[in-house]
């Protein structure tokens, strides 16, 4: 029975290694297939791709016999395995699964929901001391995620948990927790391990997974292995065992033929080939295939239609519901919206009936609308288009708009700005672009945290369009310079920083990572209000504010309402929905000698039944 290398011999054959005498080594020269990584190796160092290493820094060490690092894996192991392969009469309990069964962590699971067609789920560990685990032991995994489902408890972790001692603790985890199967068990084998190593790691796994099924565990094993010899190997292998149901990690497969991803193309290749042979063993041996990190927009449909008798897990709609990342359809495909900067409209099963806000605001919501949103596309291939917008209002809110503080010079009215709204107790707010001035003006430390704590106190949800004067990254670079380096560039403030700078930094950096060039609000009645700061209209500032608002209303929707500021000209037309705001700052020389002077202190008001109104005046 030849299988694969043995234990790495300094780039020489294994004619004389253990494994060589029971028939199970190919030996590792250079010249045959599946090249060794270590070519040479005198005196304790070896050469890998040019580079001469010691043993004590060379990765290899662990598989090296010249290292001293390398246990082989005892004899009596394999001797072991054959003779339990060759004396297995139990027949493993064949475990159904849904097409489609989501996977959670259980140091932060999700309730799994029946309604929206969850009929099981596959919870994870990645360490063996959390609270949840206690919790788990002491109420049974049903009672503890409140589901009569299926819930099975899978084994694939961190690579250091992957011990006998973790084996042996998962085993009575699972009896006692109540788990309806396993899944595994999972061993570090890869492409690029060193063949040795892969093998010694198969043998473990197979022996581990025997193991659980002597317990009494239903089981769904793993096929694994770095290349096809040791694939058909382990194919092999189970199908002595007589397992009906064989798990498959899809997820360098999934990566790697996904649209827009960055690998090497000989890692496609083995990604894309060791994918597609561990599909065809399992096939072979006339099992039915887990295909293990799917579940998530990328390949998904591919995946769901090869073959009707898999099923996919994976935990994709999960972790990106955990970064506020929604599922939408697009009008050239699938995407994600980002919930963290963005709101969506959506009548999905899991989102009916339910504020959008409330979605933006729960990863648990977000989780569901994932979830049913992934079924749609497993099923169809495309998903429905999903409305998004920066904000949503309610009848009774209001939204307050402002433009052009230009904060940094010595026009700027920014504080008379701020009493004006604190009378007005808006719901909302949007800043329309050139709140700071880092063209004309130097905007100093306190007037940045001065402005941004009196806008907290208002307790409004905003919003910050960029504008022309504040949307520059070396002005705006060197605008914190100027916080950072207070005595020349010799001494950054940051080696023993002064907190008030310090937090205007942080502040001011939060402000632009989120601003935008577009900011689109939802009213209650239907209409939609897009606003932006209006320099990209192309126009000169002394332009006519009537050519302007011309331009500006150019292909607009009948319930939009279009809001621009910029040119510090005020242009209210209500019936043609369209609106110009004046600056929060006075008349500067260069205005005066031109002739040019600013109309000043503009908000607009917008309700959400879609009322609107203009206050001049301080």
């Amino acid at each position: 029975m030849q299988i694969v290398h043995g234990p790495l011999r300094c780039g020489k054959s294994c004619r004389k290694c253990d494994y060589l005498r029971l028939g199970l080594c190919t030996g590792c020269h250079p010249s045959k297939r599946n090249l060794c990584l270590v070519y040479q190796c005198i005196a304790g160092r070896a050469r890998i791709m040019g580079i001469t290493l010691k043993c004590r820094t060379c990765p290899l060490a662990s598989a090296c016999v010249k290292s001293g690092g390398f246990t082989p894996p005892k004899v009596d192991a394999y001797l072991k395995l054959n003779l339990t392969l060759e004396s297995w009469r139990r027949s493993p309990p064949d475990i159904k699964l849904p097409r489609l069964i989501p996977e959670m962590p259980l140091e932060d699971p999700v309730k799994p929901r029946k309604d929206l067609g969850m009929g099981g789920v596959i919870v994870s560990i990645s360490k063996l001391d959390s609270e949840n685990m206690k919790k788990v032991e002491e109420e049974g995994i049903h009672n503890f995620l409140d589901f009569d489902g299926q819930i099975l408890l899978s084994t694939i972790m961190p690579d250091r948990l992957l011990t006998e001692e973790t084996f042996n603790f998962t085993v009575g985890f699972a009896k006692r927790g109540g788990f309806d199967g396993v899944i595994g068990w999972d061993m570090p084998v890869y492409a690029d391990y060193p063949k040795a190593l892969n093998l010694s790691n198969l043998v473990k796994a197979m022996l581990l997974t025997m193991g659980y099924v002597e317990e009494g565990m239903p089981m769904i094993p793993l096929l694994k292995g770095g290349d096809s010899s040791e694939i058909a190997l382990h194919s092999e292998w189970l199908r002595k065992l007589g397992f009906r149901r064989i798990g498959l990690h899809a997820t360098e497969y999934v990566l790697a033929r996904s649209r827009g991803a960055k690998v090497h193309e000989d890692l496609t290749k083995i990604a894309d080939d060791l994918y597609s042979l561990g599909l065809l063993k399992i096939y072979e041996i006339g099992a039915k295939p887990l295909m293990i990190g799917a579940l998530g927009l990328k390949g998904l449909h591919d995946l769901y239609k090869s073959d009707v008798e898999a099923s996919l897990t994976g935990m994709s709609w999960l972790l990106e519901a955990r970064s506020w990342h929604a599922y939408a359809g697009t009008p050239s495909g699938v995407d994600l919206i980002d919930l963290g900067r963005e709101l969506m409209e959506c009548n999905c099963e899991a989102c009916s009936g339910k504020p959008p806000n409330q979605i933006a605001e729960n990863p648990n919501d977000i989780a569901w609308h994932n979830w049913v949103l992934l079924k749609e596309y497993a099923e169809k291939g495309e998903l429905h288009e999903v409305s998004v917008y920066d904000m949503i209002l309610g009848e009774d809110d209001c939204l307050a708009v402002v433009g052009d503080l230009h904060i940094g010079v010595p026009q700027s009215l920014w504080l008379p700005c701020l009493r004006r709204l604190k009378k007005i107790h808006p719901t909302h707010l949007v800043l329309l672009g050139d709140v700071f001035d880092f063209v004309k003006g130097k905007p100093k430390a306190s007037h940045v945290i001065s402005f941004l704590d009196l806008l907290k106190n208002l307790g409004v949800c905003m919003r910050y369009v960029s504008g022309c004067s504040d949307s520059s990254a070396p002005r705006f670079l060197k605008a914190l310079m100027r916080f950072a380096f207070t005595k020349g560039p010799r001494e950054p403030q940051l080696y023993n920083p002064n907190p008030m700078l310090v937090e205007a930094m942080r502040s001011l950096t939060m402000l632009y990572r989120f601003s935008k060039s577009r900011i689109r609000v939802k009213l209650a009645d239907r209409k939609v209000v897009t606003l932006s700061h209006g320099h990209e209209l192309g126009f000169r500032m002394d332009a006519s504010p009537e050519e302007v608002m011309k331009r500006l209303l150019e292909n607009k929707d009948s319930k939009e309402i279009r809001v621009i500021g910029h040119y510090h000209k005020s242009l209210y037309e209500p019936e043609e929905r369209g609106v110009m705001l004046s600056a929060w700052r006075t008349i500067t020389p260069e205005e005066r000698e031109m002739g040019l002077p600013p109309d000043i202190a503009d908000i607009l008001i917008i309700k959400g039944d879609g009322s609107m109104e203009l206050l001049k005046g301080m």
